[in-house]
């Protein structure tokens, strides 16, 4: 009879279950071909699956724990998952061919986000009606060369968020959904390279992946130059970014706030939560508009009201299409 084994469980099984109900390993092994012939054992489907565990339950992503680790869990990931895991399945040079195989071609990358965004979307009937995107910056103590420069790819010196320009750096993309913020597209890119042209194809991607074009995109001022708007309202897109205080834009805005240029607009309001915090509401055609009371204090330094009531609106850049 042999001995018994004790395993440590902890949230293993959660994180199978979970990463199982999100077709991780079948929408793997649909994009990426087969292991080669000599590699028998797992897919590449039912072995980043099994990353996926050993990094989150870990916090470590170094390929050469794996297997080690495969070997002190290894009872407890046969029984949850039903698959016949041997010794070698998951050895660092196995890992590298599943990584090489969806890093190398772009487009397997974008179409694993994008089958992934659609089935959470549709099993979950998430609202899309809103979604955002933001890059960051990470800074990795990374040696460079003899000369001081970076290697080719990702690394390279940059404007750094950590105050630390003495360190090579590469920057993230994350698109998600408003109000959960489920994450729908993400990128990884040079740390040398500015932001503005990134929106644009996020923008494109996340459309790819919610099914229409038809949601309101949501990004900061980086994202608000002349050339992406116009190709976001170009393409059919409605987009709100705040413009950035930069150039001429406060004049502008001055001119817009003395002068307006279109007549005001009543304010809809889409949460009715927030009515309590308002002065006074009224209805329009079933919607909440908001409407100032004759009491509202005089802030506006001997102005026309209506003129002023328009100064407290966000000075942000709309695109030219209503929202359904």
């Amino acid at each position: 009879m042999p001995n018994p084994t004790i395993e440590r469980a902890d949230e293993i099984p959660l994180l199978i279950y979970w990463l199982q109900k999100m077709q991780v390993e079948v929408m793997i092994d649909r994009i990426l071909p087969p292991p080669h012939g000599n590699r028998q054992g797992l897919s590449y489907g039912q072995l980043a699956l099994l990353f996926v565990v050993y990094v989150i339950y870990l916090r470590n992503h170094r390929l050469c724990g794996m297997e080690e680790w495969i070997g002190q869990h290894h009872g407890l990931l046969q029984q949850q998952t039903g698959w016949i895991i041997q010794g070698k399945d998951a050895t660092d040079d196995r890992l590298g061919d599943l990584l090489r195989e969806l890093g190398e071609d772009e487009s397997r990358g974008e179409r694993l986000q994008q089958e992934l965004g659609r089935h959470l979307i549709q099993a979950y009937q998430l609202p899309t009606a809103r979604g955002r995107y933001d890059t960051t910056s990470f800074s990795v103590h990374h040696a460079p060369d003899e000369q001081g420069r970076a290697a080719q790819g990702w690394l390279a010196f940059g404007h750094s968020k950590d105050h630390r320009p003495d360190l090579l750096q590469f920057k993230q993309g994350l698109g998600t959904l408003d109000p959960a913020g489920v994450p729908l597209y993400t990128a990884t890119v040079a740390g040398n390279g500015a932001d503005d042209p990134l929106y644009v194809p996020a923008w494109r991607q996340m459309s790819q992946t919610i099914g229409h074009r038809h949601f309101l995109f949501i990004a900061d001022s980086k994202a608000a130059a002349l050339l992406s708007r116009g190709q976001i309202d170009a393409e059919k897109g409605t987009y709100l970014f705040p413009l950035p205080m930069t150039g001429k834009t406060p004049e502008v805005l001055r001119a817009w706030v003395r002068q307006p240029p279109v007549e005001a607009e009543a304010i809809i309001l889409s949460n009715p939560k927030h009515e309590k915090y308002l002065p006074k509401l009224g209805k329009s055609n079933g919607l909440r508009a908001l409407q100032w009371p004759s009491s509202l204090p005089d802030r506006c330094g001997g102005q026309n009201r209506t003129k002023c009531r328009q100064s407290v609106s966000p000075m942000s850049s709309w695109g030219s299409r209503q929202l359904a």
